[in-house]
């Protein structure tokens, strides 16, 4: 129990420096760079990229911890076929969190080799303001190194907006 709190505050203090960029994550998710700071748009772009995947590592490591403790507690084996689930056999039954876990196993799995093509980082302006937009790219998301997007359905099959 010990380590799945250490692994549930790891996730809370990388989601809250995620957050920190925006002004509200939870609303449009922009990331405003500071007017007093110095710093470049690339420099910006590397640091959001590298809270974005810490942030996903650290649910997979959650889920990791959990996995351990519900082995523990059902006769069954919970393995990937229990959680990912190819588009076929989608189930719309099983809770947000399943469907949301899926779709972050997948994104880990493609950050883990160092490709982050399914997002881009995009500057953009709203009013006066200019901030920077993180857009995630469905048919550049890829991640078993296949690229076929069919090969990738059982991490999508949980997330319902993309570009």
């Amino acid at each position: 129990m010990t380590r799945l709190q250490y692994s549930k505050q790891i996730v809370v203090i990388n989601f809250t420096r995620l957050s920190n960029w925006c002004d509200d994550i939870a609303t449009d998710g922009f990331v405003y760079a500071d007017e007093n700071e110095d710093i470049d748009t690339e420099t910006l772009r590397v640091n959001i990229f590298t809270d974005i995947h810490n942030y996903v590592s650290s649910i997979y490591s959650l889920v990791e911890e959990l996995h351990q403790v519900i082995d523990k507690c059902v006769i069954q084996d919970v393995d990937k076929g229990t959680f990912v689930r190819g588009s076929a056999r989608k189930s719309r039954a099983l809770p947000p969190f399943v469907r949301k876990l899926v779709f972050a196993w997948g994104l880990r799995n493609q950050f883990t080799h160092g490709n982050y093509r399914c997002l881009t980082i995009v500057e953009e302006q709203n009013g006066n303001r200019t901030f920077m937009r993180v857009r995630f790219h469905k048919k550049k998301f890829d991640p078993r190194g296949k690229g076929d997007l069919k090969a990738v359905g059982d991490y999508l099959w949980g997330a319902s907006v993309f570009s």
